[in-house]
């Protein structure tokens, strides 16, 4: 991560509203298309046509952000979804002609103040220990690089939707490992609130990972993890 997204983990969001064209992308009904503007109380998109429903959320209201893509974003907000037995309602949008900035969403996220979801990743330049390995997923993985860095863990990938970058202070639970080729990195995901549990990843390295950088990464998950 960039030394300037880390710094403005700090700042409050400016007083200027930010906006983009975007669609609200709907399972079963047509795109809406409007505008997704954030600004200091929270975020809103107002449809093109008044006769649509407008939808805001104050920071706290969100449950989960998860920057999907570049252009994509996913907001998980508290209320039911009818169509789907209760479970909390995802709304999904995607940006017309635009890009989530780096710097906006790392400034998003800090006001909401909880873990989130980030599928946008880049090599970092301060990373500890980078290993190659394999996401290992029921149907299909993929193949990318591991990365190590003292403020996150990473997993860049070529799949689309793939990659993750995971804040050790705020996103990541646990890490586990049964021998130097197997990890699994455990993290606090947007999982149902009714069946909260942590998201586990889990990597085969294609190098031996280091036994005194993973207790390391161990001993220092546990002091965070008392200190939030």
């Amino acid at each position: 991560m960039k030394l300037p997204t880390l710094l403005l983990l700090a700042l409050p969001l400016a007083g200027a509203e930010t906006s983009f064209e975007a669609k609200w992308k709907k399972t079963v009904r047509p795109d809406v298309g409007g505008t997704l503007s954030i600004h200091e109380q929270g975020i809103r998109f107002q449809p093109a046509k008044e006769t649509k429903q407008v939808l805001e959320w104050s920071f706290e209201d969100v449950q989960h952000l998860d920057r999907a893509g570049p252009t994509e974003v996913a907001i998980q907000s508290y209320s039911d979804s009818i169509s789907r037995l209760g479970r909390d309602r995802w709304y999904r949008f995607v940006l017309v002609d635009s890009t989530f900035p780096d710097e906006l969403h790392a400034r998003v996220v800090n006001r909401i103040g909880r873990p989130a979801t980030d599928r946008v990743v880049r090599e970092p330049a301060d990373a500890e220990v980078a290993i190659p390995a394999k996401n290992v997923r029921l149907l299909r993985g993929s193949e990318g690089m591991l990365y190590f860095t003292p403020q996150w863990v990473i997993y860049s990938t070529e799949r689309r939707g793939h990659s993750r970058a995971w804040r050790l202070d705020r996103d990541v639970e646990a890490v586990w490992s049964s021998d130097p080729y197997r990890l699994e990195v455990h993290v606090l995901g947007g999982s149902e609130a009714f069946a909260r549990q942590t998201d586990v990843y889990r990597f085969s390295l294609k190098q031996r990972l280091d036994r005194s950088y993973y207790d390391g990464l161990r001993m220092k998950l546990h002091s965070l993890r008392n200190s939030r």
